[in-house]
Protein backbone atom coordinates (compact mmCIF):
# COMPACT_ATOMS: atom_id res chain seq x y z
CA UNK A 1 0.00 0.00 0.00
CA UNK A 2 1.53 3.15 -1.10
CA UNK A 3 0.77 7.13 0.05
CA UNK A 4 -0.94 6.07 3.05
CA UNK A 5 0.36 7.63 6.18
CA UNK A 6 0.83 6.72 9.59
CA UNK A 7 -2.37 7.08 12.03
CA UNK A 8 -2.01 7.70 16.09
CA UNK A 9 -3.93 4.57 17.12
CA UNK A 10 -4.15 5.32 21.06
CA UNK A 11 -2.09 7.03 23.46
CA UNK A 12 -1.66 6.74 27.31
CA UNK A 13 -0.17 8.98 29.98
CA UNK A 14 0.81 7.57 33.64
CA UNK A 15 2.36 8.91 36.80
CA UNK A 16 3.39 7.38 40.21
CA UNK A 17 3.37 8.86 43.33
CA UNK A 18 4.11 7.89 46.80
CA UNK A 19 2.32 9.06 50.35
CA UNK A 20 -0.85 8.54 48.11
CA UNK A 21 -2.26 7.27 51.00
CA UNK A 22 -5.34 9.59 50.74
CA UNK A 23 -7.01 7.99 48.18
CA UNK A 24 -8.65 5.81 50.88
CA UNK A 25 -10.38 8.63 52.34
CA UNK A 26 -10.89 10.68 49.24
CA UNK A 27 -11.50 8.53 46.28
CA UNK A 28 -15.25 9.30 45.92
CA UNK A 29 -14.25 12.92 46.54
CA UNK A 30 -12.26 12.67 43.70
CA UNK A 31 -15.07 11.15 41.55
CA UNK A 32 -17.71 13.76 42.80
CA UNK A 33 -15.39 16.39 41.59
CA UNK A 34 -14.37 15.15 38.24
CA UNK A 35 -18.50 14.50 37.43
CA UNK A 36 -19.16 18.22 38.18
CA UNK A 37 -16.01 19.73 36.86
CA UNK A 38 -15.19 18.10 33.54
CA UNK A 39 -17.56 17.61 30.53
CA UNK A 40 -18.72 14.63 29.79
CA UNK A 41 -16.49 12.42 32.25
CA UNK A 42 -18.51 9.85 34.69
CA UNK A 43 -17.75 7.32 37.11
CA UNK A 44 -17.36 3.49 35.90
CA UNK A 45 -16.60 2.19 39.91
CA UNK A 46 -14.52 2.50 42.74
CA UNK A 47 -12.71 0.00 44.99
CA UNK A 48 -9.71 -0.46 47.24
CA UNK A 49 -8.04 -1.29 44.26
CA UNK A 50 -8.88 2.40 42.10
CA UNK A 51 -11.37 4.70 40.94
CA UNK A 52 -12.08 4.67 37.66
CA UNK A 53 -13.87 7.24 35.20
CA UNK A 54 -14.83 7.62 31.09
CA UNK A 55 -15.54 9.80 28.44
CA UNK A 56 -16.95 7.28 26.03
CA UNK A 57 -18.24 9.84 23.34
CA UNK A 58 -14.33 10.86 23.04
CA UNK A 59 -13.52 6.80 23.84
CA UNK A 60 -11.45 8.26 26.83
CA UNK A 61 -11.12 6.46 30.40
CA UNK A 62 -8.65 7.18 33.39
CA UNK A 63 -7.93 5.43 36.70
CA UNK A 64 -6.07 6.16 39.85
CA UNK A 65 -5.52 4.45 43.39
CA UNK A 66 -3.10 5.05 46.19
CA UNK A 67 -0.04 4.99 43.98
CA UNK A 68 -0.24 5.77 40.36
CA UNK A 69 -2.96 7.60 37.74
CA UNK A 70 -3.42 6.16 34.38
CA UNK A 71 -5.15 8.06 31.45
CA UNK A 72 -5.62 6.36 28.04
CA UNK A 73 -7.31 7.39 24.86
CA UNK A 74 -8.27 5.27 21.43
CA UNK A 75 -8.75 6.29 18.01
CA UNK A 76 -6.79 9.50 18.80
CA UNK A 77 -6.38 10.56 15.61
CA UNK A 78 -9.50 12.16 15.23
CA UNK A 79 -8.16 14.60 18.42
CA UNK A 80 -5.68 16.70 18.41
CA UNK A 81 -3.05 16.39 21.17
CA UNK A 82 -3.60 19.82 22.72
CA UNK A 83 -7.72 18.64 23.63
CA UNK A 84 -6.33 15.36 24.65
CA UNK A 85 -3.78 16.92 27.06
CA UNK A 86 -6.33 19.63 28.76
CA UNK A 87 -8.57 16.42 29.55
CA UNK A 88 -5.87 14.64 31.10
CA UNK A 89 -4.80 17.80 33.11
CA UNK A 90 -7.98 18.57 34.08
CA UNK A 91 -8.64 15.44 35.68
CA UNK A 92 -4.82 15.00 36.77
CA UNK A 93 -5.36 18.28 38.62
CA UNK A 94 -8.28 17.02 40.89
CA UNK A 95 -6.83 14.04 41.54
CA UNK A 96 -3.55 15.86 43.35
CA UNK A 97 -5.20 18.42 45.12
CA UNK A 98 -7.66 16.01 46.42
CA UNK A 99 -4.56 13.40 48.01
CA UNK A 100 -2.64 16.07 48.55
CA UNK A 101 0.24 14.41 46.75
CA UNK A 102 4.15 16.12 46.30
CA UNK A 103 6.19 13.26 45.75
CA UNK A 104 6.46 11.70 42.66
CA UNK A 105 8.61 8.75 40.78
CA UNK A 106 7.72 8.57 37.33
CA UNK A 107 6.05 10.09 34.35
CA UNK A 108 5.27 8.73 31.58
CA UNK A 109 3.56 9.23 27.48
CA UNK A 110 2.71 6.24 25.52
CA UNK A 111 1.77 6.72 21.88
CA UNK A 112 1.16 4.02 19.48
CA UNK A 113 1.34 4.88 15.53
CA UNK A 114 0.25 2.22 13.04
CA UNK A 115 1.03 2.32 9.07
CA UNK A 116 -1.50 0.28 7.27
CA UNK A 117 -0.30 -2.21 4.93
CA UNK A 118 -1.78 -4.98 3.16
CA UNK A 119 -0.05 -8.04 4.77
CA UNK A 120 2.08 -9.41 6.96
CA UNK A 121 4.59 -10.07 4.52
CA UNK A 122 4.45 -6.71 3.34
CA UNK A 123 4.87 -5.53 6.80
CA UNK A 124 8.35 -7.50 6.65
CA UNK A 125 9.49 -6.03 3.66
CA UNK A 126 9.01 -2.41 4.91
CA UNK A 127 10.52 -3.52 8.00
CA UNK A 128 13.91 -4.17 6.00
CA UNK A 129 14.35 -0.05 5.01
CA UNK A 130 14.01 1.15 8.71
CA UNK A 131 16.21 3.16 10.26
CA UNK A 132 16.05 1.33 13.10
CA UNK A 133 17.30 -2.62 13.13
CA UNK A 134 18.66 -5.70 13.52
CA UNK A 135 21.08 -7.77 11.58
CA UNK A 136 22.30 -11.44 11.89
CA UNK A 137 26.05 -11.92 12.38
CA UNK A 138 27.46 -13.99 9.55
CA UNK A 139 28.15 -17.10 12.29
CA UNK A 140 24.01 -17.70 12.06
CA UNK A 141 24.20 -16.76 7.92
CA UNK A 142 26.54 -18.96 7.51
CA UNK A 143 24.57 -21.74 9.50
CA UNK A 144 21.45 -21.35 6.83
CA UNK A 145 19.40 -19.11 9.76
CA UNK A 146 17.25 -16.06 8.01
CA UNK A 147 14.95 -13.36 9.45
CA UNK A 148 11.50 -14.39 9.43
CA UNK A 149 9.62 -11.13 11.23
CA UNK A 150 11.26 -8.68 13.43
CA UNK A 151 10.35 -6.73 16.21
CA UNK A 152 12.76 -4.25 17.05
CA UNK A 153 12.73 -2.74 20.49
CA UNK A 154 15.35 -0.12 21.65
CA UNK A 155 15.90 2.27 24.74
CA UNK A 156 17.14 5.89 23.96
CA UNK A 157 18.22 8.30 26.50
CA UNK A 158 18.64 11.93 26.27
CA UNK A 159 19.08 14.44 29.04
CA UNK A 160 16.74 13.05 31.71
CA UNK A 161 13.95 11.36 29.70
CA UNK A 162 14.04 7.73 28.39
CA UNK A 163 12.28 6.56 24.88
CA UNK A 164 11.45 3.10 24.86
CA UNK A 165 10.89 2.25 20.57
CA UNK A 166 8.90 -0.82 19.47
CA UNK A 167 8.98 -1.13 16.27
CA UNK A 168 7.48 -4.28 14.34
CA UNK A 169 4.78 -5.69 12.13
CA UNK A 170 1.07 -6.39 13.88
CA UNK A 171 -2.41 -8.29 12.80
CA UNK A 172 -5.17 -6.36 14.65
CA UNK A 173 -8.25 -8.87 13.86
CA UNK A 174 -10.62 -5.78 15.15
CA UNK A 175 -9.72 -4.24 12.25
CA UNK A 176 -10.80 -3.67 8.71
CA UNK A 177 -10.09 -6.81 6.42
CA UNK A 178 -8.04 -5.62 3.35
CA UNK A 179 -9.18 -8.18 0.96
CA UNK A 180 -12.59 -6.48 1.34
CA UNK A 181 -11.52 -3.22 -0.57
CA UNK A 182 -12.33 -2.22 -3.38
CA UNK A 183 -9.56 -3.18 -6.11
CA UNK A 184 -8.48 -2.58 -9.48
CA UNK A 185 -9.25 0.22 -12.20
CA UNK A 186 -12.08 1.46 -11.77
CA UNK A 187 -12.90 1.75 -15.86
CA UNK A 188 -12.71 -2.16 -15.57
CA UNK A 189 -15.11 -2.45 -13.16
CA UNK A 190 -18.05 -0.53 -13.62
CA UNK A 191 -19.55 2.15 -15.91
CA UNK A 192 -19.94 4.60 -12.71
CA UNK A 193 -16.55 5.07 -12.73
CA UNK A 194 -17.21 8.28 -10.33
CA UNK A 195 -19.19 6.51 -7.91
CA UNK A 196 -16.68 4.07 -7.79
CA UNK A 197 -13.51 6.15 -7.80
CA UNK A 198 -15.51 7.48 -4.35
CA UNK A 199 -16.32 4.33 -2.59
CA UNK A 200 -12.49 3.01 -3.40
CA UNK A 201 -11.22 6.22 -1.74
CA UNK A 202 -13.80 6.19 1.12
CA UNK A 203 -12.85 2.32 1.73
CA UNK A 204 -9.06 3.18 1.68
CA UNK A 205 -9.52 6.54 3.96
CA UNK A 206 -11.48 3.83 6.52
CA UNK A 207 -9.16 0.70 6.03
CA UNK A 208 -5.83 3.67 7.06
CA UNK A 209 -7.80 4.43 10.42
CA UNK A 210 -8.46 0.51 11.38
CA UNK A 211 -5.87 -1.72 9.53
CA UNK A 212 -5.95 -5.23 10.32
CA UNK A 213 -2.39 -5.76 8.98
CA UNK A 214 0.02 -2.78 10.40
CA UNK A 215 3.71 -1.68 10.66
CA UNK A 216 3.58 0.03 14.10
CA UNK A 217 5.51 2.11 16.40
CA UNK A 218 5.21 2.30 19.94
CA UNK A 219 7.20 5.00 21.56
CA UNK A 220 7.52 5.03 25.52
CA UNK A 221 8.64 8.42 26.59
CA UNK A 222 9.83 8.14 30.50
CA UNK A 223 10.99 10.60 33.10
CA UNK A 224 12.06 9.73 36.32
CA UNK A 225 12.43 11.81 40.29
CA UNK A 226 10.20 14.11 38.59
CA UNK A 227 9.83 17.19 41.50
CA UNK A 228 7.12 19.56 39.91
CA UNK A 229 5.12 17.59 37.29
CA UNK A 230 3.74 19.66 34.77
CA UNK A 231 1.52 17.30 32.75
CA UNK A 232 -0.15 19.22 29.84
CA UNK A 233 3.69 20.94 29.39
CA UNK A 234 5.14 17.35 29.34
CA UNK A 235 2.74 15.69 26.69
CA UNK A 236 2.86 18.31 24.29
CA UNK A 237 6.41 18.48 24.77
CA UNK A 238 7.14 14.42 24.30
CA UNK A 239 4.12 14.39 20.96
CA UNK A 240 6.38 17.22 19.62
CA UNK A 241 9.79 15.50 20.37
CA UNK A 242 8.17 12.15 18.80
CA UNK A 243 6.73 13.86 15.94
CA UNK A 244 9.75 15.48 14.79
CA UNK A 245 12.53 12.74 15.84
CA UNK A 246 10.56 9.02 15.73
CA UNK A 247 7.66 9.10 13.57
CA UNK A 248 9.61 10.23 10.73
CA UNK A 249 11.45 6.61 10.79
CA UNK A 250 7.70 4.80 10.31
CA UNK A 251 6.98 7.54 7.38
CA UNK A 252 10.15 6.64 5.72
CA UNK A 253 9.54 2.87 5.93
Amino acid sequence: MKNVEPVLDNLAFEIRYGAGYLYFDRCGQCLLDIERKCSGWSMVSADLQAGRVQNPSKAMYANFNDNQFVFTAAKTHTRSIEEIAQEVCNLWTIVQANLALDEFMRMGFRLFYLLPVSSTDEAEVRLRTSEINVQLQQTLLDKGYSIKNRQIIVVLLKDSTEYRLELGGVTRHEGLDPSNLIRGDPRTLSKKQRELRVAQLKQMAEYSANPMFAVSLNIDCVRFDVEHPSVEEFILEQAQIVKKTFLPILEKI
